[in-house]
């Protein structure tokens, strides 16, 4: 499989972004720009399209709606999230612009994930599931299969960013449901999870060392690859911080090149880099873009039994919810 590399962009302001200093540097790598696009820069998205298929650079919307909302795309929050979607699209068409792919980062809401973050109440609460008074699932999942739908028929691809435990569902698909994220439904165009190993080992406070992450990416990719096929994709990272103001982030360029000839080696050739901000805060920017985009050195890291532990113990839950949710709600 040809390998295909994007960088995704959360931070940076579109005016940064578009600059032609940027824009080259995307040119040159051959990357593909996944730009995260909030209700209050949104205005300056088109300029932005515009801008990027005068460079050569194919561009993909990442929409995120306000924080209140949920801010990634959820299983609650989907006539929110679709109608920001239909601006963004309505605003390109005014311009006669179109962006190669639109994002949709399937996320539990921003404020539930940080509290699950910080550990206990926090966490069970994410295990309990969606708020009361939220869109019944089969809804949420029939709205998110329109909207990508209607994406398609307006001639652009879709993408679905994933949380890796959902990997680790059976066909009660237990954890979709508790995460609400619809990602078995919607036909969508690739699907990647995101398997970031220097948060994995960072949040994990000590529970889990690098090498333990690094089999965990290994094993996402793998599982990526079974479930999806053709459409797999992964996420590495993180070279810099994103929403959540604290991710832990790559010590050096090396951990990114073992990233990259892990997921390769396990079957994934499709890979996003998280993120552009971080690259150029981090220079020199080209050290870290070659790592990514360079042909790797074979490299199948070993498993580990820490590993393990954590890819079974998830199946466990996604299990156990699946079965529970079945009984019990719609």
């Amino acid at each position: 499989m040809t390998p295909r590399r994007r960088i995704w962009s959360e931070l940076l302001p579109l005016e940064v972004v578009r600059m032609p200093g940027t824009l080259a540097l995307l040119r040159r790598y051959a990357l593909e720009l996944s730009i995260a696009v909030r209700p209050e820069t949104a205005a300056g998205l088109p300029d932005l399209v515009a801008a990027c298929a005068d460079a050569g650079v194919a561009v993909a919307v990442w929409p995120m709606i306000a924080d209140e909302d949920g801010r990634w795309a959820s299983a609650g929050n989907a006539a929110a999230f679709g109608a920001f979607v239909a601006r963004l699209l309505d605003a390109l068409d005014a311009r006669r612009l179109a962006a190669a792919e639109i994002v949709f980062d399937l996320e539990p809401p921003i404020d539930a994930v940080r509290r699950a973050l910080a550990g206990g109440r926090g966490a069970l609460d994410l295990l309990g599931g969606g708020p009361r008074g939220s869109p019944r699932w089969s809804e949420a999942q029939r709205a998110y299969v329109e909207l990508a739908g209607a994406v398609h028929a307006r001639g652009m691809a879709t993408s679905a960013a994933i949380v890796p435990l959902v990997l680790t569902d059976g066909p009660a698909r237990g954890w979709e449901r508790l995460l609400g994220t619809p990602v078995s439904a919607p036909p969508w165009g690739r699907v990647g999870a995101m398997l970031y190993t220097s948060l994995v080992e960072g949040y994990s406070r000590g529970a889990l060392e690098r090498e333990d992450a690094v089999a965990l990416l290994a094993w996402g990719c793998r599982a990526a690859a079974r479930r999806f096929g053709p459409r797999a994709g992964a996420s590495l990272g993180a070279v810099g911080k994103g929403a959540l103001g604290d991710e832990p982030v790559y010590r050096s360029v090396a951990e990114l090149r073992e990233d990259v000839a892990a997921a390769e080696a396990a079957g994934v050739s499709d890979l996003s880099l998280f993120d552009l901000g971080g690259v150029l805060a981090r220079p020199p920017a080209e050290a870290w873009l070659e790592a990514f985009v360079a042909p790797p050195e074979a490299h199948s890291p070993r498993d580990t039994l820490r590993a393990r532990g954590v890819v079974a113990a998830a199946a466990l839950v996604g299990r156990a919810a699946g079965c529970a949710r079945r009984l019990t709600s719609p």
